[in-house]
């Protein structure tokens, strides 16, 4: 799209929304004042994770993007804690006017949900959008020379590794951990966890412990400095960052796709009106497409796509659906690792 065809674009998009927000404004109370076009002051991402990792890379790239297309500014963010479970229960509880939104990605907040069942609900958010899709993996430090995930396994067998790491307790990389012990055979002895992707990828590269799981994304940085490398992608997808890395299913393993892939989805507060999800959700689209976001997508592998509400609404319910129908969530709690 040319910058002229993306300014007519623009401008037909904000027009469309003020009418159609101004429709809205004089029967929702939820609107703010009578006439006044969405959003007319700044909006606020809630991030609940760490700087550094995958969900933070995602937004301060693509939050610059829908700030220029809805030209208002976008502030991320971040709320770590309780493996994402902070900053999403802030966003259930915060006001639904439409001027805080916040990002998170099933199946791994939903499984932290279904472990720690907190007193709100997370399916009482409204979905907006979805806007990518990350998959896990696992990595070694370069000088360990790990050859896949059957060597790895053997590895661990064996008594020559015994650490593995990820994000915190009851989070999906430590519910993976058990998952890929079962299934995999992976006997490591203890469960060494962090707040975020980027404290977990310090970790690894500072020799603190010797494997790690977390994003394709978190990891970029840490790989191509040669610190560490992809051992096996956690989803039959693979990665466009490591085209080359195999999954477990090209190694004959099981697929563990289910807690192996991400999606990433926007969500508002419960009781925000449609409307202005629709101008949120029109907006991201918008951005999207942009040259600057497809270029970042297409230069560093990370997956750029768009899904409406409903994909939204869908990844989260197949999630807690998915995790309680495969994953004993009581036996990996009440376990030691």
């Amino acid at each position: 799209m040319s910058d002229r065809q993306y300014r007519i674009s623009r401008r037909s998009f904000l027009a469309s929304t003020t009418i159609g927000i101004t429709a809205l404004a004089g029967c929702n109370n939820n609107s703010g004042q009578v006439g006044a076009a969405y959003p007319s002051e700044s909006l606020s991402c809630i991030v609940p994770f760490g700087q550094g990792g995958g969900t933070d890379t995602y937004a301060r790239q693509i939050m610059p993007k829908l700030s220029e297309v809805l030209d208002v500014s976008v502030a991320i963010r971040n709320a770590p804690g309780a493996s994402s479970l902070k900053g999403t229960g802030e966003l259930v509880q915060t006001e639904s006017d439409g001027y805080s939104f916040g990002v998170f990605n099933p199946p791994s907040t939903p499984i932290s949900y279904l472990v720690y069942q907190p007193s709100w609900d997370i399916r009482s958010l409204v979905p907006v959008c979805t806007y990518g899709q990350t998959p896990y993996a696992v990595f070694a430090r370069s000088e360990l020379g790990v050859e896949g995930l059957r060597d790895l396994v053997e590895r661990y067998r064996t008594d020559e590794l015994s650490i593995f790491s990820g994000l915190g307790r009851g989070g999906i990389v430590h519910v993976a951990a058990n998952v890929m012990r079962t299934e995999y055979n992976l006997e490591y002895d203890r469960y060494v966890s962090y707040g975020g992707g980027g404290p977990a990828i310090r970790a690894a590269v500072s020799g603190e412990v010797p494997i790690v799981a977390t994003t394709d994304t978190a990891a970029s940085g840490a790989v191509a400095s040669g610190d560490l490398e992809p051992i096996t992608i956690l989803s039959s997808r693979g990665s466009s960052i490591f085209p080359d890395a195999p999954s477990p299913s090209d190694e004959g393993f099981s697929s563990i796709d289910y807690i192996g892939q991400l999606t990433r989805c926007m969500f508002l507060p419960p009781g925000t009106d449609t409307g202005k999800r629709a101008t949120l959700e029109q907006a991201v689209q918008t951005a999207l497409q942009k040259n600057s976001a497809q270029k970042w997508a297409k230069q560093t592998g990370n997956t750029v796509e768009f899904g409406d509400h409903e994909a939204a609404r869908n990844a989260l319910k197949r999630s807690l659906d998915t995790i309680q129908q495969r994953i004993n969530i009581d036996e990996i709690m009440n376990g030691d690792t």
